[in-house]
């Protein structure tokens, strides 16, 4: 009719698209859901720019694609593009250490009200090598040493990732790999300056790196407990890199109150101001609040500590645990005679393989009392170190917990 538009032809109803049902959870299951992503550079912003890197290295063995790498600075560094996994970011224990959480991961339950000041343990005790190569050239009583070499000669591991000495850089600590009796004793003695321990781990897990078969191997670490902080956030976070603990039989920790700068210990004192050559020097160590320099069995300097106190690494300032509170066995001076090592064995695992060392002959051991000078002078400097503010990271649990997938249903016409 004039006038009217013409009628539309009839068009069928849009049929959607049937769909699969779909997770809530973004990304292949071991991403995050963040609304900004979490990258190295967030890393370098909140923690290394603002002096809270211990450099444990647990950014270094975590990186997926191999990109990140030990420094002269003691820090890590980029070099490469980066993913943007974030599996570096939430592998840091200076971003979150959900301890309570840790513990309960690591030794299956937590700690009582009288573990309150040197965390969970089976029994605490001191130890001396019977081994005079041992004796002679490992720290104190020489209890990591012998430890490592039982688990090496009855097979319970096939390596340990401890710390060792870099061949250009005297005296400066970097991870090692020890398979034998002369790769410990090489090893062996303490190093008071940061190595990026946990990074060692990127030796067994990273192809074009690995020098071991990390899917068959057992490993033992050792470290002080800023590292091990860092291996258990990298092993047991779900955004992290949790299949580097995976082989990990068990670990040694050492006391420890503060760490030092390389540079400025060791290049700017030792040898600059103090004129001693380091590649002289044999041994290094700290006792009761003195810094002790050996150049072949000669004492070389014998003085306070304070005269290194400027070269005192400022992240320690936020590090409250000295006992090693997350090892499987830890290991100090502290608390047993001199030439004697006092161990805390903290799981079963741990205290199992102390008794077979002792039993096979590696070890003398006595227990400590547990009410005596020794224990009350190690709880003093715990207690003492717990003054300090971990604020910035130490959590009970943790704030990025692993979503649960749910399925949603979708609408599909019939």
């Amino acid at each position: 009719m004039s006038g009217q538009a013409a009628p539309k032809p009839a068009t069928a109803p849009a049929v959607p698209q049937a769909m699969p049902l779909k997770s809530t959870v973004e990304g292949e299951g071991w991403k995050a859901r963040p609304i900004k992503l979490k990258i190295f550079g967030n890393l370098i912003q909140e923690v290394v720019n603002k002096n809270l890197c211990m450099y444990c290295g647990a950014c270094i063995a975590s990186c997926p694609i191999d990109i990140l790498f030990h420094s002269e600075k003691e820090e890590p560094v980029m070099r490469g593009t980066c993913a943007a996994c974030q599996v570096c970011y939430y592998s840091c224990p200076r971003i979150e250490l959900p301890v309570a959480e840790i513990e309960r991961q690591v030794f299956g339950r937590s700690r009582t009200a009288e573990e309150a000041i040197l965390g969970i343990h089976v029994g605490a005790y001191s130890v001396k090598s019977k081994d005079p190569d041992v004796a002679r050239r490992a720290q104190d009583g020489g209890a990591v040493t012998s430890l490592l070499l039982y688990a090496l000669d009855r097979k319970i591991i096939d390596y340990a990732v401890n710390s060792g000495l870099t061949s250009g850089k005297p005296w400066r600590p970097e991870p090692q790999i020890a398979r034998t009796k002369e790769d410990l004793l090489n090893h062996a003695g303490s190093r008071y300056t940061p190595g990026g321990q946990v990074g060692g781990l990127a030796e067994v897990a990273i192809p074009n790196r690995s020098v071991v078969n990390f899917q068959e191997e057992r490993i033992a670490l050792v470290g002080l407990p800023c590292e091990l902080q860092g291996s258990w956030r990298m092993g047991t976070h779900w955004i992290a890199a949790p299949k580097l603990a995976r082989n990990l039989v068990f670990t040694i920790g050492l006391f420890c109150s503060k760490v030092f700068d390389y540079q400025k210990m060791m290049v700017d004192y030792v040898q600059g101001k103090r004129g001693i050559d380091l590649n002289n020097v044999t041994k290094v160590n700290i006792k009761r609040n003195r810094l002790l320099v050996y150049v072949g069995d000669k004492l070389a300097i014998d003085e306070p500590v304070e005269a290194v106190a400027a070269a005192a690494r400022e992240e320690c300032n936020v590090c409250v645990d000295y006992s090693a509170e997350l090892a499987d066995i830890a290991v100090g001076a502290i608390g047993s005679s001199p030439g004697w090592s006092t161990v805390i064995t903290r799981s079963p695992r741990g205290d199992e393989i102390l008794r077979g060392a002792v039993e096979s002959g590696y070890l003398d051991m006595k227990p400590l009392d547990p009410v005596g000078k020794g224990i009350k002078f190690l709880e003093k400097l715990c207690e003492k170190k717990r003054l300090r503010d971990p604020s910035a990271y130490l959590r009970h649990e943790t704030a990025f917990p692993k979503p649960e997938p749910t399925l949603v249903p979708l609408e599909i016409p019939h």
